[in-house]
């Protein structure tokens, strides 16, 4: 009766499986739901999992994972105080990735609270992913599963998951627009926010300056705001380089004003050989011809930098 006891203690419930840990140290899954058997073939792809009790000084903590919700001062204040007062909560294990020397997935804000609190031994759950990129989004569906994340957890994360795309973001061809479109919904669904939150986020990442990236990361400026203040660099950027293209342009329509002037009066007169002008008529003429062609090349300068007749 005793020995049927402790097995029911070690028995902690994965999805609407049981991992059951033996004396042997092997896993076994059972169905405690339903007294029908359970057919081998269904698990052959079914991660096993064991529960076991660890010191926390012998967890160890890698990046990306550390790096992607940086433990905040207040929630580890929050959950040491719970901690103090009622235990680690057996019922949420620190995760951490079998097979690859105790690196922490999913639990470090817990983790910490329980060294500071120099607890001998915490419940963690071992659990196997095919690599990394399978680790790093379980990572982030266990914390959107719990809470909202922040601009800046936001950030990292997809920063994160961007790196890994296979083969980067495509070009912006019209069938490779619809590619990125589905790579901002996925991206948005699996944050929990929404796709135009994410594609802010990229052009944040693509076109943002260190100052305003940094701004966002601690916290000190939305997302939003973030966003608007690139793109009005942006468009300051090259409102600068076109109108710099257009004065080079209109400088050297400016210098062939008097002479184009001078050779449409040369070409009217021979023309038209019974016209005749005075000099001051002549002059007057020229110049207002000057004074058009200036207006005409005029209309196509940025506002406010048109070039001035002398």
């Amino acid at each position: 009766m005793m020995e049927n006891t402790e097995e029911k203690n070690n028995v902690t419930s994965v999805e609407n499986n049981v991992v059951a840990s033996g004396n042997n140290g092997s896993n076994a899954f059972e169905d405690c739901t339903s007294d029908n058997p359970i057919d081998d073939k269904q698990y052959l792809f079914v991660t096993k999992e064991e529960v076991m009790m660890l010191d926390p000084m012998a967890i160890h903590t890698a990046s990306p994972f550390k790096d992607l919700f940086p433990i905040r001062e207040k929630d580890l204040k929050n959950i040491e105080e719970s901690m103090k007062n009622n235990g680690f909560n057996s019922g949420l294990p620190i995760t951490l990735w079998a097979g690859h020397d105790t690196i922490v997935v999913d639990g470090h804000t817990r983790l910490a609270a329980a060294k500071k609190l120099l607890f001998a031994q915490i419940p963690v759950i071992l659990k196997n992913f095919k690599d990394e990129d399978e680790a790093l989004k379980y990572a982030i569906e266990m914390q959107t599963n719990r809470r909202n994340l922040t601009d800046a957890e936001l950030i990292n994360c997809i920063n994160e998951l961007d790196k890994r795309m296979k083969e980067g973001r495509p070009s912006k061809t019209a069938k490779n627009l619809a590619v990125n479109g589905r790579s901002s919904e996925n991206t948005a669904k699996l944050l929990g926010t929404s796709r135009s939150k994410v594609e802010q986020i990229r052009t944040i990442n693509d076109h943002a300056s260190d100052e305003i990236k940094e701004a966002v990361k601690s916290g000190e400026m939305s997302v939003n705001k973030a966003y608007n203040k690139t793109m009005d660099a942006r468009r300051l950027a090259e409102y600068k380089s076109d109108s710099v293209r257009r004065t080079d342009m209109h400088f050297k329509a400016e210098k062939g004003i008097p002479k184009g002037a001078k050779n449409f009066m040369d070409r009217l007169m021979e023309k038209n050989p019974g016209i005749l002008f005075s000099g001051a008529e002549a002059k007057i003429l020229y110049q207002k011809l000057c004074k058009e062609l200036m207006n005409i090349v005029n209309m196509a300068t940025v506002p406010g930098e048109q070039l001035k007749q002398d």
